[in-house]
């Protein structure tokens, strides 16, 4: 299923729920909440709750073993660059 791109866009990149996606778009393999809250130096109940928006906003999928991004990495890489261009520019 294709990700809504205004989700994406909404996140910003200062958050704890971007830092949680941005983390696991990069992973190769599904990450339990534990694991992601030491990647990412939040408390593991914020990762449980921004996990839980995030695939409330199809932005992660719980699967066997964890949770992975329904991201590319290069998704992430290409909002950072408009976000940063936004801001520089206004």
């Amino acid at each position: 299923m294709p990700v809504d791109e205004s989700k994406l866009e909404s996140l910003n990149l200062e958050t704890s729920a971007f830092r949680v996606l941005c983390y696991l778009s990069f992973k190769d393999a599904p990450l339990k909440p534990s694991e992601i809250a030491k990647g990412v130096d939040e408390k593991p109940s914020t990762v449980r709750a921004r996990l839980a928006e995030l695939k409330n906003a199809g932005l992660v999928e719980s699967v066997s073993g964890g949770y992975i991004s329904s991201l590319r990495p290069y998704d992430i890489l290409m909002k950072m660059d408009r976000d940063i261009l936004r801001e520089k520019s206004g």
